[in-house]
């Protein structure tokens, strides 16, 4: 086998069978296999030795086990991409592996960091391990042009191209090296992503016109854009700006915080969500005729660790609705407020406006979802789900 091909099957195996999703449970009735995939949001080249085919990060690690020995086993996978960065628009094949038939004779552990295509033996978990002889044999190959695409592309990031790919895996077991069954046939698509910038949205602005970022509650929605990551947390932080004491917004942002109430804390994670009301619990009051700041990060884990992406600094004020400067929508009670958002103007204005079945409605009395009574709080977070389309909202009824 040539230098350079042995390159690309080392290349590509670590890249994709390190990835690769093993199915939780087999179906023979001696033989399970249990596992799982640590999913990175990106892949950074600097984690992977493309020579020897190792990596200094686990990607996965299952388990095959049988209530019987010995049993022999197999294990075939193909990986394919969609990568319109690298011009491939169409399912691609990158790989396609087949082990040798492995003789088993204790559970086995599998572990990508020991599981290359440059290692000639594996070890199960018997006292004293068992040396097993592995061999694995390329079927197919990604297309020297898309391979050299792949490769200049890592070679300018540093990382795997974004895209989709997606794995399949066939694991075969038999009590005879010429009996192998099929017991699991699986597949799993993954999206890599390369994380882009924070935009916030509303409420508020620059800090030079805060008359063109006023809000007339004091339970704001906070909006924002970004593209979205598998795994990723994100947080939110609101402080108040006073001019007089703080030199500058960053300086503000970096003081005592009104979401969390908590100083030390410092950000408030909410989730996987683009879009957070103020809530009702966990954070000091915003008052009438104040300017405040918000900003909002990203938790991503990569395999190089935890990498933090920061939005700027948008700055807004609450202005009191009673002042007479403005009659507008967000003078309602923060559950109807939430309710607006989650509904849209047109189905909202349709149950709540003059002359409508709610026309004069106010938020009293007790809370329940599904028969169970809940607090404010609750009811604020199941309507961020619904703004975030975490949930659909199927239909409407309304009760006397």
């Amino acid at each position: 086998m040539s230098i350079l091909n042995r390159s690309r099957i080392n290349l590509i195996t670590i890249l994709l069978a390190g990835m690769l999703v093993f199915p939780s449970k087999g179906r023979s009735q001696n033989v399970t296999v249990t596992g799982q995939i640590f999913e990175y949001v990106t892949y950074y080249m600097s984690n992977f030795d493309v020579q020897s085919g190792s990596s200094d990060i686990q990607l996965f690690r299952y388990l095959i086990q049988s209530d019987s020995y010995p049993v022999y086993a197999q294990v075939w996978f193909k990986a394919s991409m969609v990568s319109p960065a690298l011009g491939v628009i169409t399912p691609t094949t990158i790989v396609e592996l087949e082990s040798n038939v492995m003789q088993l004779l204790a559970d086995l552990t599998l572990d990508n960091r020991y599981f290359t295509v440059t290692s000639d033996y594996l070890y199960d978990q018997a006292s004293p391990p068992n040396a097993i002889p592995l061999d694995v044999t390329p079927i197919q190959l990604l297309d020297p042009q898309e391979f050299d695409a792949m490769m200049s592309s890592i070679m300018t990031t540093g990382q795997l191209a974004d895209g989709e790919y997606t794995f399949e895996i066939k694991i075969y077991a038999g009590a005879d090296e010429s009996g192998l069954a099929l017991i699991e046939h699986d597949s799993r698509n993954i999206v890599v992503q390369t994380p882009t910038a924070i935009t916030l949205e509303s409420p508020g602005g620059n800090v030079e016109d805060t008359t063109q970022t006023v809000v007339y509650t004091t339970y704001p929605f906070f909006n924002w854009s970004s593209q979205g990551c598998g795994g990723c947390e994100t947080y939110i932080r609101v402080a108040q700006y006073d001019p007089s004491e703080h030199a500058s917004i960053d300086e503000a942002i970096e003081d005592e915080t009104s979401l969390p109430a908590s100083q030390t804390e410092g950000w408030e994670n909410i989730g996987s969500f683009a879009s957070y009301q103020y809530p009702v619990t966990g954070a000091r009051p915003l008052e009438f005729g104040k300017l405040y700041v918000w900003q909002v990060k990203k938790s991503l884990n990569t395999t190089g660790g935890m990498e933090e992406l920061i939005s700027n600094i948008n700055v807004f004020k609450v202005a009191d609705p009673a002042g007479g400067t403005a009659a507008t929508q967000a003078t309602y009670h923060p559950v109807l407020e939430g309710l607006r958002q989650a509904l849209g103007e047109d189905q909202f204005n349709g149950l709540f406006s003059s002359g409508s079945p709610l026309d004069g409605y106010t938020v009293q009395g007790t809370y329940t979802i599904d028969d169970q009574s809940v607090d404010e709080s609750s009811i604020t977070y199941l309507l961020n789900q619904v703004i975030n389309q975490n949930i659909t909202v199927i239909n409407v009824d309304i009760e006397d």
